[in-house]
């Protein structure tokens, strides 16, 4: 029986129906995996359903926040205790292809410190075909600026876990957007690499209206700029 080698760390909250997509991708999974479902105090179906799709599985399990604390807070749940050589960091609402474990697990030899593979979010994706491998420099001007193919986004990629904690990297609660932009961007400059992109869409992401990305506010948006602001000078670091 195949090991599994990659652990999927999925942070709900109040997902409605946006929910059932992830839970029947994930069931489809051509490889196994370690699953972490961690609940932020959802105050609909979404915990309920979140337990019991994990009962009784050893390699899956849940745990729910007794009070809302934040995407970034649940995921350093989740990630606290992973075992895998690799981790991923999954957004809930949206939808997985059905091999998304596969190419991840497959793709992160030992030598390789991140894996992305390709996205569909508004626009459709430019495909380019076949393995790509960055350098560190390479890889830091995809994840540190929006409009990039492989984006600075977590929820795309797979991270070598022991490279997380060699960076001692953790994701920064006190941000309410761009915490998976300031972790991302973050562990390149902090990983030499190499780096592996694979351009085939693998990772749907879906508009949920009432999404955290939707509801922020001016505070949250200043917040962001300070973010890149931060993410640049890592650049510079990078530079010297």
């Amino acid at each position: 029986m195949m090991t599994t080698t990659l652990t999927l760390i999925i942070p709900t909250y109040n997902l409605g129906s946006y929910f059932a997509g992830m839970l029947g991708a994930l069931q489809r999974q051509t490889r196994p995996f370690d699953l972490w479902l961690v609940d932020d105090g959802s105050m609909d179906e979404t915990a309920s359903q979140a337990e019991a799709f994990t009962r009784g599985i050893p390699n899956f399990h849940y745990f729910a926040f007794s009070r809302h604390q934040g995407v970034s807070t649940a995921r350093n749940y989740g990630l606290a205790r992973a075992t895998t050589a690799a981790v991923a960091f999954v957004d809930g609402d949206d939808l997985i292809a059905d091999d998304f474990v596969q190419v991840l697990a497959t793709a992160m030899s030992p030598a390789v410190s991140a894996v992305a593979v390709g996205y569909r979010w508004f626009r459709t994706p430019v495909v380019a075909k076949g393995e790509q491998r960055l350098d560190q420099a390479a890889m830091f001007e995809q994840v540190s600026h929006h409009g990039t193919a492989i984006g600075g986004y977590v929820w795309n990629k797979a991270f070598r876990r022991a490279a997380i904690t060699a960076a001692n990297l953790q994701f920064d609660p006190t941000l309410q957007l761009a915490e998976d932009y300031w972790f991302t961007a973050s562990f390149v400059a902090r990983t030499p690499g190499p780096y592996v992109y694979l351009p085939a869409v693998r990772y749907t992401k879906r508009n949920r209206p009432n999404s955290t990305i939707h509801r922020a506010g001016f505070q949250a948006r200043a917040q962001e700029d300070a973010v890149f602001e931060r993410i640049r000078q890592l650049r510079a670091g990078l530079a010297r």
